[in-house]
């Protein structure tokens, strides 16, 4: 692709990069009208229709700027599909019970990322990338068949707190953020996942240059992470569920601030890998020890993600959509968007003072979920479920 548009580094990590901030804007608008009015079913097969449109369009864009602006659109439409679920999840589980669904999800959802860049690598290497949209589209069509005939509306009238009287804002998810545990929580998401972002943008930039690799070793390579998502989502997601069943069975009650405490192991795994990373990859230690820290990296990195997000969809009773929504702005939107100089800092600073920087700052940002452990149910008292 870099090579048919004559397309700069710059422009390509922008390729990269505005599909993500997309994916995060986007999720504003569909979390907040399926939790207004009421419709989860709905959301999904216009956004799927977006969907395959935008994948037909990059598959025959003839510049590289109709290609970013049709994958933005892409990913717009995309952007449905997180906050869409998060809100099938609260309507159909009760909250002890979240953290395994979320966990199975996102263990279905790292699926694609999983075998996704192994086989876009193989599918870029011997048919072409447009051939890559063609088959998006199409997996769009019968996800969309499927949806329509066989996806239930699972929204549930229970919850129908939002005031009648109020029209649709699409911003509405913003006002979250006046909760003091909902913004701090976030924030700490957002930081990890500009880790993440940034190594995964140097993956195929350090791994061509330095270990010789095609673009399809490189796609097989992200199956080590990728395996660490999934993973990392299941197990973190019923060892919360664990612990939240443990403190209901010992004292009758539960908050969900003791989901929390799921989230300590692999919020020291997460940096701590990530720092040793950097130091090996800037000696161009042993490829496989590396795809291990890898590993562990993302495992800590999902294992936390899924707890807290939990928590913060237990915390916002009615509006598990637009929590989630919310979510997805901040923590793909902001790092997506530091993460296009990525490429530019490493040069600066080089991958072992990259990742070091990133992995202090993750680290010390382990305090901002402590003090919601600490406050977070005080905070609670004053949510009120109508946005």
């Amino acid at each position: 692709m870099q090579k048919e548009f004559n397309a700069s580094n710059l422009i390509i990590d922008a390729f990269g990069n505005a599909y993500t901030f997309f994916l995060g804007v986007g999720s504003v608008v569909f979390g907040a009208y399926s939790d207004k009015l009421a419709t989860r079913k709905k959301v999904y097969v216009t956004s799927f229709l977006v969907f395959i449109l935008a994948a037909v369009v990059c598959a025959i864009a003839k510049n590289i700027w109709l290609l970013v602006v049709m994958r933005s659109i892409q990913a717009f439409a995309n952007s449905a599909i997180l906050p869409l679920c998060a809100g099938v999840i609260s309507d159909i589980y009760i909250p002890i019970e979240r953290g395994g669904a979320f966990g199975a999800f996102y263990f279905i959802f790292w699926f694609g990322p999983f075998i996704g860049p192994s086989f876009g690598g193989f599918i870029a290497q011997y048919l072409g990338w447009r051939w890559i949209f063609w088959i998006l589209a199409i997996f769009g069509g019968v996800t969309f068949f499927l949806i329509f005939f066989f996806l239930p509306e699972t929204f549930n009238p229970t919850f129908l707190n939002s005031n009648p009287n109020l029209r649709f804002n699409p911003l509405s998810p913003l006002k979250l953020l006046k909760y003091p545990n909902i913004t701090i929580i976030i924030i700490y998401i957002c930081i990890s996942t500009l880790l993440m972002h940034m190594q995964n943008i140097s993956i195929p930039v350090n791994y061509s240059s330095r270990y010789n690799f095609t673009t399809l070793e490189i796609g097989l390579f992200f199956i080590a992470p990728s395996l660490g998502y999934m993973l990392g989502s299941l197990i973190g997601g019923k060892y919360s569920d664990f612990l939240a069943q443990k403190f209901l069975s010992s004292t009758g009650d539960y908050h969900p601030e003791v989901r929390i405490k799921a989230a300590w192991f692999g919020s020291l795994l997460l940096p701590i890998s990530c720092f040793i990373y950097g130091w090996l990859l800037e000696i161009n230690f042993n490829v496989y020890v590396l795809g291990i820290i890898l590993f562990l990296c993302s495992f800590g990195m999902l294992s936390t993600f899924n707890t807290l997000s939990t928590y913060l969809v237990d915390s916002c009773p009615g509006l598990g959509a637009s929590v989630m929504a919310l979510t997805c702005l901040i923590r793909l939107a902001i790092p997506a968007t530091i993460a296009i100089f990525e490429t530019t800092i490493e040069e600066r600073l080089g991958v072992r003072w990259t990742f070091t920087l990133i992995s202090l700052i993750c680290f010390l940002s382990i305090l901002l979920p402590v003090i919601v452990y600490i406050n977070g149910r005080k905070w609670r008292s004053n949510f009120v479920s109508t946005i």
